[in-house]
């Protein structure tokens, strides 16, 4: 069965229209407000000033200019591959009886296009040295953007006549889908007043949470001694409280509010983004509705193309979905830390994937266990990833070794942990 379009709202965006669950909005940002003036408070009392966060800001992004130049090269790639693609559709309708050996070239080429591409990136933030926030702004865009061209690339080769469009090509690169159609839904006009309300809230939780993320880092002072095991463990019980604002904030940034404003600037019909991910009480129910954007791309690209055309066999899709997804994970995670700490590898494939074959019964206990266990394992991804980023910087490696690369630097440099 396809993905079919229908013009529908966000899910928060239908809640938030009921006068008793708009009280439920008021009060986020209540809190929201509340925990931007604690935070200023800590601040003031710490260090006797207030920034308001934007010296945080502005260290993040200090080579901004170069971020967008390497995203507006890796955009570029990806446009002038839709004329690459359109050649080798006319060379493969006149190659007669080598239209397999055409299929094959182009399978290899578009392979390597993604390979380098990711190449790309990752050479660019070791050469340019970017800060964190650059790092996540490339390393999110790119896989989203290679996943938009493999999505084009699937949709029409599989057509016996495809008709080729730049510009409704363009349109599917902006538009918040990971689902080619050559015609969406599109809404009749634009509500501004949304749009402004969407850009405001995303503006509101830019400034607010990188200020809450740095608050819950350890000091400075604190950075030049070295962690015992005990001190690291109660890092991971703090940070359990924050675990839920590193949960939140970035999906109702990201998820409901660019994706509606960019959809409502494009009029795009359709903005079904995610699901009620708060109401689960298993890990697949909650990767399933939490971005359910990249789950659909995941279920009709890997998924169902994985059981049609390789092995119809339900576990071997279901780990290459898993593993796939956990490859990119780590990818991002790479760039980031400049190491690999396995994580995402405990979280996708040897917890996650085992449970999506276990039927939980949903009650109470179950979704309060879930999201107590979901925050503390968030909470030791947090702190882990901190200490291998921060060894990684205080000792790092001019040449490592594929060891060296594959082992958490925390745990073989002196100058993290005191065991």
């Amino acid at each position: 069965m396809e993905k079919k379009f229908v013009i529908r709202n966000s899910l928060l965006t239908d809640i938030f229209e009921h006068p008793h669950t708009r009280n439920i909005y008021n009060m986020c940002a209540i809190l929201f407000v509340g925990l931007s003036f604690h935070n200023l408070g800590i601040e003031y009392l710490t260090t006797g000033r207030v920034t308001f966060g934007f010296e945080v800001i502005k260290t993040s992004f200090v080579h901004l200019d170069k971020a967008i130049f390497v995203w507006s090269c890796c955009f570029a790639s990806a446009c002038a591959l839709f004329f690459i693609f359109k050649l080798w559709l006319s060379l493969r309708t006149c190659a007669g009886g080598l239209t397999t050996v055409f299929d094959w070239l182009g399978l290899v080429c578009l392979a390597l296009y993604y390979f380098y591409s990711l190449k790309l990136v990752t050479g660019a933030i070791r050469y340019f040295n970017f800060n964190i926030s650059c790092m996540l702004l490339l390393t999110l865009e790119q896989p989203g953007l290679l996943m938009k061209v493999h999505a084009f690339v699937r949709s029409k080769a599989s057509e016996e006549l495809p008709r080729l469009s730049f510009s409704k090509y363009l349109y599917f690169l902006f538009a918040p889908t990971l689902i080619y159609r050559d015609a969406y839904p599109r809404t009749k006009t634009i509500n501004w007043k949304f749009v402004a309300q969407c850009l405001l809230e995303v503006v509101a939780v830019f400034f607010v949470f990188p200020f809450s993320a740095v608050n819950c880092f350890p000091s400075s002072e604190r950075w030049a001694q070295k962690f015992t095991v005990n001190e690291v463990l109660l890092l991971i019980v703090e940070k359990i409280v924050y675990a839920a604002i590193i949960l939140v904030c970035p999906f109702f940034m990201g998820f409901h509010s660019f994706h509606n404003f960019v959809a409502e600037i494009l009029q795009f019909g359709d903005r079904l983004f995610y699901l009620d991910w708060w109401n689960e009480h298993t890990i697949n129910g909650w990767l399933l509705k939490y971005d359910k954007l990249v789950q659909d791309w995941l279920y009709y690209y890997v998924y169902r193309d994985f059981r049609k055309h390789i092995c119809d066999k339900v576990l071997l899709a279901k780990l290459t979905v898993f593993l796939l997804s956990f490859c990119v994970h780590e990818w991002i995670i790479f760039c980031c830390t400049g190491g690999l700490v396995p994580i995402m590898f405990c979280f996708f494939v040897v917890a996650g994937l085992p449970l999506t074959f276990f039927e939980i019964p949903k009650n109470m206990l179950s979704v309060i266990v879930f999201w107590c266990v979901t925050l503390l394992l968030i909470g030791i991804a947090w702190v882990l990833y901190t200490l291998e980023w921060y060894a990684r910087w205080k000792s790092p490696l001019e040449d490592p070794t594929l060891w060296e690369l594959l082992v958490p630097r925390f745990l073989t440099c002196d100058c993290v942990l005191k065991i």
